[in-house]
This record gives structure tokens, C-alpha cells and sequence, in this order.
């Protein structure tokens, strides 16, 4: 964790989670910019880090408000001398950043932990960034090397005892109040580091299902088709680094193939948007996207109300849809069929249906998931411009006995038979 090491040195530290109102309210659509389920996971990970700093002699301030007012205020009572957060390459998180820096006069240090490697270990300056995959995938296996990371659990600086009864260990009863996981879940999503190091353990060294990887990855049942990192990814208690080096390990001691290979290749994929992001900006969230090609912006309300709740005329998009409403989690494959399906079927603006991923699923990550969505919309980095999937055909090809449409829509199915 780089900011806990680069505070090492210091007497006193003061981690602090700040639960921000900004990021909890609606979309401009009308749903939660954070839904339940997202919810939930996202703090059971935020108690998990605490429990985790507790064991290394510190602690965490779990604290609401807007940031721009809760961090110069703790700034001010603790005589804070310096901040440490990471470098967020999204606008709206930066400019969050911006208006707490413009309310404190001491530095605030930035280190980049979402990434597999530094803007300056990159083998281009950002603005000469590739804008197609393949170029950027190439440059980056030919010129860089995986680094290392370093794993510390030795004491930390004390922890302001004062502010202990300060955390809000109400929140808790909001996880406890939503554990019910629904049966049908493709695994067990618990947040936290341990429970990330878990599924880690058993997608390779346990089960060695990474060793068949590409050819399950387009699965739709089951825990084992594909990684599931990624809700532990999108939050840092697993990194990208971890999961490159554990790939490596097992390549040393078990076998290396071309599934192994494609795991690394998929987190080069998440790699790639991160540094797009950065590059690109607000274009991510236009309607053009970063093509700058005139795209639709129809807003049906009950088109879109149906996609969300899984009510189309597709049964395969309404199983996928219920997967995600129930679970927070959906398939590669099922994202790439409802994507294309809300943008070319039903013709409405691709941001909405970003927007409702950003909502529900657990691995939501800004870049990975608006990125995506412009790829589908044919204003992103596809160099195929309108990549429209046959939804009927999609599901005949990779749900041919119906066994994934049956598990999520049998009960919608019986309620309309009755």
C-alpha cells in the first residue's frame, strides 16, 4: 500500500475513509449512484481495511461528509502536516481533490496504486498513448517488466486515540442488514483483502482452473469460468500487480499455457483503459466518447426501465439483467450482449446504460467500465465501428440449453404461467 509506506516514518498517522454524500446520491437517470449491493461490498471492504490497520497498530476513521469540509477540519484539530491519497485519473475525483487542496495550505502527495506500472515506466509519453489495443499491448510486452511488489505488515505510526469513538461503526449494521445473498450468485462476493487472497488462492493454486481460462472465460454459470477478481480489483484489496506476480508463480511451479498468458493479457486490456482514461478525460463520459463521432442520446424512459429490470422482449438480456440486479455481478459475456443490445437494439444513449453499471456491479471500476461501454458504442477504441451482437445467436452459442435463462428468469417465468 503506497501511502501507508511513503507514512512510515512519520509519529503519528491518521488513515481516514471518507464517505462522501457526492458519490452516494442519484443519477441524472433517477437511480442510486450506488446501489445496495455495490454498497454493501464496497463497505464490507472499507471494515475489512480497518480491521487489517488495527492488527498493525493504527486504525481507520470511517467518516461521512463532503470531503472539501471533513478533511481540512481534521487537518486543522490534528495538526495534520501532510496528506497522502492516490492519483485518481478521473475528472470528477480529481476535481474532489482539488477543492480539499484548496482549502488546506499543506501538500497533498499523490501515488498511483491502480496501475501495473508508473506513467514514467510506460514505454511512450501519455499523449503519444496507442489508441488501438494491439499497439499499446505489443509496446508494453516488448519494452516493460513486471515489478515486484513488496508485501509489509510491520507497525505503523500510532493512531490518534481521540478519534477511535469518532468511526461509525453504525455503518456496520447496513452490511449485516444485507448479507441475504441471492443462491443463484455466481460465487460468493465478500469484501476485503483475505476474502480477495481467498478466491486468488482458489482460482489457481486450488482448483488450477486459471488453467483452462480462455477456453471458460465465456461462461455463464458457475465460479470457476472465469477469474472473479475483478470486484476486488476495482476496490485495491487485491492489485494488478499481486495477481501478475501469483500468475508467475504458478506459471514457475505448475504449467504455463495460452490460459495463463490470457489472464495477464485481460489485465493489460483493464491497463489500457486506466491509461486511456487518463489521456482522454471527459471525453470518457461524452456522447461521442473519445471518436468524437455523432452519437444518439434517445432517452426512452420505459425502454430503459425495462432493460434495467430484465422486462425486454430478449430473454437472454432479461437473464443477465436479473443476474446483475440480484447479484451486483454479470458475465464479460453477458455485458458485452446488454450493452449492445440497449445501444443498437433499443437505440438508447450509452451513458445511461454506463451509468446503470456504475450503479450495480461490485467491480465497478471508471475506466474498465466507461471505457467498455464507448468500445460497444462504437465511439471508443474499437477500430469496428457499430460491434452489434445477435443476442438470439449469443445465447444459442453460449447458453445452448437455456440452463442460464431458466436459473434467472424461472421464477418470473412461473409468475406470469400462473
Amino acid at each position: 500500500m503506497p501511502s501507508l509506506r511513503s507514512a512510515k516514518d512519520a509519529n503519528a498517522l491518521l488513515p481516514v475513509y471518507v464517505i462522501d454524500p457526492q458519490s452516494e446520491g442519484d443519477t441524472m437517470h433517477g437511480f442510486q449512484r450506488i446501489g445496495p449491493i455495490r454498497k454493501t461490498f464496497t463497505l464490507q471492504t472499507v471494515y475489512a481495511l480497518k480491521e487489517h490497520l488495527q492488527a498493525r497498530g493504527s486504525d481507520l476513521l470511517i467518516i461521512e461528509g463532503p470531503s472539501e469540509i471533513v478533511i481540512p477540519e481534521l487537518v486543522d484539530i490534528y495538526g495534520v502536516d501532510s496528506i497522502h491519497v492516490e492519483l485518481p485519473f478521473a475528472s470528477e475525483e480529481a476535481k474532489r481533490i482539488s477543492k480539499v487542496k484548496s482549502n488546506i495550505t499543506i501538500p497533498i502527495h499523490h501515488f498511483e496504486s491502480r496501475t501495473l506500472f508508473r506513467e514514467n515506466e510506460l514505454p511512450f509519453t501519455l499523449d503519444q498513448l496507442p489508441d488501438m489495443f494491439t499497439e499499446f499491448r505489443k509496446l508494453i510486452e516488448k519494452s516493460c517488466g513486471y515489478a515486484i511488489q513488496s508485501c509489509d505488515d510491520s507497525p505503523l505510526p500510532p493512531f490518534p486515540i481521540a478519534l477511535k469513538k469518532h468511526s461509525l461503526q453504525s455503518k456496520m449494521q447496513e452490511i449485516e442488514d444485507s448479507l441475504i445473498a441471492d443462491p443463484r450468485a455466481a460465487f460468493k462476493a465478500i469484501g476485503g483483502e483475505l476474502e480477495g487472497l481467498k478466491r486468488l488462492q482458489y482460482y489457481l493454486a486450488d482448483t488450477h482452473a486459471i488453467s483452462t481460462y480462455k477456453e471458460t472465460r465465456n461462461g455463464l454459470i458457475g465460479d470457476r469460468y472465469s477469474s472473479k477478481f475483478s470486484p476486488w480489483l476495482a476496490l485495491g484489496a487485491l492489485s494488478a500487480k499481486r495477481i501478475i506476480e501469483s500468475v508467475n508463480t504458478y506459471e514457475q511451479l505448475f504449467t504455463a499455457n495460452e490460459s495463463t498468458y490470457w489472464m495477464k493479457f485481460e489485465l493489460l486490456w483493464r491497463e489500457f483503459f486506466q491509461w486511456t482514461l487518463k489521456k482522454h478525460g471527459d471525453a470518457f463520459f461524452r456522447a461521442d466518447g473519445i471518436s468524437g463521432k455523432k452519437q444518439l442520446v434517445n432517452h426512452d424512459s420505459q425502454k430503459i426501465e425495462n432493460w434495467r429490470l430484465g422486462n425486454t422482449p430478449d430473454r437472454f438480456v432479461n437473464a443477465n439483467m436479473k443476474e446483475l440486479l440480484h447479484t451486483g455481478f454479470m458475465s464479460n459475456r453477458g455485458r458485452q450482449n446488454v450493452a449492445s443490445y440497449f445501444v443498437h437494439n433499443l437505440q438508447q444513449d450509452w451513458r445511461i446504460g454506463a451509468a446503470w453499471f456504475e450503479s450495480q456491479l461490485i467491480d465497478y471500476d471508471v475506466a474498465s467500465n466507461w471505457g467498455n461501454w464507448m468500445y460497444v458504442a462504437g465511439v471508443g477504441n474499437d477500430p469496428r465501428q457499430d460491434r452489434v451482437f445477435n443476442t438470439k445467436k449469443q445465447a444459442e452459442m453460449y447458453d445452448p440449453d437455456g440452463a442460464f435463462q431458466d436459473l434467472w428468469l424461472y421464477d418470473h417465468m412461473a409468475k406470469n404461467e400462473r
